[in-house]
């Protein structure tokens, strides 16, 4: 893989991921605006324990509340820089550059580690 083939790869895993992310907020606003926040922040009129809690995404979105919406572009969006991070080691590694490799496996390392323990 040629620099410049590195550049187009990562550009475009931003661009991508700015874009899903972007198409899922949105999303979560519209149907916000339909149901209110209120409506999708309660479960069945109780309302939800956090708004960052991260692990009902999935259930929200099958239930059709806007907010599942909006946190998984939240999500999508916070993972944008470390998928991009991934794909240039794995481009470094296709050209042989050993030394850029380590480095960039050292800053996606550090990129995981905040996002896992930091909050």
């Amino acid at each position: 893989m040629t620099p410049e083939g590195v550049r187009l790869l990562v550009s475009r895993i931003l661009n991508i991921g700015v874009a899903v992310s972007a198409v899922l907020m949105a999303g979560g606003l519209v149907g916000s605006l339909f149901v209110g926040w209120s409506g999708s922040l309660t479960n069945h009129g109780v309302f939800m324990a956090s708004l960052s809690d991260f692990g009902a995404v999935l259930g929200n979105i099958l239930a059709g509340r806007p907010l599942g919406l909006a946190q998984a572009g939240l999500m999508t969006l916070i993972a944008t820089p470390p998928a991009r991070v991934a794909a240039s080691v794995v481009a470094f590694g296709f050209e042989g550059d050993r030394d850029y490799a380590v480095i960039t496996i050292v800053v996606l390392i550090i990129l995981t580690t905040s996002l896992i323990f930091l909050r």
